[in-house]
């Protein structure tokens, strides 16, 4: 299936001449480009599905500490987000006939292959142990998924043209990378139910994820081409150097809000998911009932359709508090009553609207991005969309560290059958008291966030070649 170019010499016609004439703005997407934009979607999705159970895996099957296997997650995630900028370099200075960003959707191959692996831990000493999960997790996460998700903005940005372009495809990605990621998650605990104990079981549940979403994952690289430039790239991308790009980062304010609403994001949805298994196991007493939590959060990408709607009615931010309100809401449900499952699937249900900051968080980093080049007359996209990549990695790394520093101190045995007091409050606490505290602080940071507004203005200004020195535009 053919993608769509712009057409230079006339950006504004309607016009279609032919499978590579111009997509003028905000007009109609080429046939079916949300979904095949979205297909890499599915993979990195899943792949984060699959790697949150990690932290049970070595305590419940590998009998590793909590303690030690939360520092060695996080230790990997803090060297992670270093590695995060470091993508953004390469991926602002690569120029290939692939495009500047397509190129390293490639790294799903191996992400997956390494996924599998680690879910094959052999038989060896803690010591060993440790290092191997240490060192296959610093791999699939600060290479592989790094530039994978250092280069998604950058790429969105150089396939379509237009806000309004964009928010149909991100809101219509959100809606089928959840499903997806639902439907992988309804099936985890089942699996993990099925053939967690058995040996060899927990390779054959990385391979029933990863053989097909690396298929899959791999058809918007073969289908979606990037654009030439046209007179909104009207700024010749520099070769800045280290100093130079700092400078330029640190101009823009607005992208280390951002970063920080998105790690704590990350911090809420990721421990979420790995309390999950446990709150279902020993508060609950049946992990298989785990599914209904997925089963139920289908529900919520129905919600994401509104989002292009909402850019041009009551605005993008207001969509994300709306979301974010629900949620608080969804995790007060379940510290009230953590022991009716009724209560904590419903409330966990409410509480997954969450993501929505993560799963549009695209539409924002294309708004940083012409902000810093309006703040600091440099085009640095890559490395400004690094920051949400760094943000995410140390929130999930934040999280793991998290559970397991606080299972450990409370006496967590993953190899015993039941758990004392103590680590049984601790669990129902993570999955209901600390989602519901971070969500409201997310909710207060988003009124620091003031660029969504300004857009408009912001981008005639760089089509005239104002910047922020000579516009009469204050923020």
């Amino acid at each position: 299936m053919s993608d769509l170019t712009p057409d230079t010499a006339s950006p504004q016609s309607a016009a279609v001449e032919d499978p590579q004439t111009a997509l003028p703005r905000d007009t109609k997407l080429p046939p079916f480009f949300s979904l095949r934009f979205s297909t890499r979607g599915f993979a990195l999705a899943v792949n984060v599905v699959v790697l949150l159970q990690l932290t049970f895996y070595a305590t419940d099957v590998l009998g590793l500490p909590a303690a030690l296997v939360g520092g060695l997650f996080l230790a990997a995630k803090l060297f992670d987000g270093v590695t995060d900028l470091l993508a953004g370099f390469f991926i602002d200075r690569t120029k290939t006939r692939w495009g500047k960003a397509r190129p390293y959707e490639l790294f799903l191959i191996p992400l997956w292959l390494l996924t599998i692996a680690i879910f094959s831990t052999p038989e060896m000493s803690t010591f060993w142990q440790a290092t191997y999960l240490f060192v296959l997790f610093t791999l699939i996460n600060s290479v592989c998924a790094t530039f994978l998700n250092a280069s998604e903005a950058v790429y969105l940005k150089r396939s379509l043209r237009g806000e309004v372009q964009y928010a149909k495809v991100l809101s219509r990605q959100g809606v089928f990378i959840i499903l997806v990621a639902a439907i992988a998650s309804i099936m985890l605990p089942q699996l993990m139910a099925s053939w967690g104990t058995e040996p060899g079981g927990w390779t054959r549940i990385a391979l029933v994820y990863g053989i097909p979403l690396m298929l899959i994952g791999l058809v918007r690289f073969f289908t979606i081409k990037e654009l030439p430039e046209d007179e909104t790239d009207h700024v010749t991308e520099e070769r800045l150097g280290v100093a130079a790009t700092l400078r330029a980062l640190f101009a823009n304010k607005y992208v280390f809000i951002l970063a920080l609403i998105i790690l704590l994001a990350n911090i809420v949805i990721s421990a979420n998911a790995v309390v999950g298994a446990y709150f279902f196991k020993y508060i609950l007493g049946d992990l298989g009932l785990l599914s209904l939590i997925s089963l139920a959060g289908i529900v919520v990408p129905l919600a994401y359709l509104l989002f292009p709607l909402a850019v041009r009615t009551i605005g993008a931010l207001n969509f994300v508090r709306i979301g974010l309100g629900v949620a608080i809401v969804g995790y007060a449900m379940v510290l009230i009553a953590p022991n009716s499952l009724a209560m904590v699937v419903g409330g966990q249900l409410l509480g997954s609207f969450t993501t929505v900051i993560t799963m549009l968080v695209g539409f924002f980093m294309i708004q940083a991005m012409a902000y810093g080049e309006w703040k600091s007359g440099k085009r640095i996209d890559a490395v400004t969309n690094s920051i949400q990549g760094f943000a995410s990695k140390v929130g999930q790394g934040i999280a793991a560290a998290g559970v397991g520093v606080i299972m450990g101190a409370v006496g967590y045995d993953g190899l015993a059958a039941s758990q004392t007091p103590a680590a049984e409050s601790a669990i129902v606490s993570l999955y209901s008291l600390m989602p519901l505290v971070i969500t409201a602080v997310m909710f207060g940071l988003t009124y620091l966030y003031r660029v969504d507004k300004h857009m408009g203005a912001i981008q005639a200004d760089l089509a005239a070649g104002v910047h922020s020195d000579t516009s009469t535009i204050k923020i």
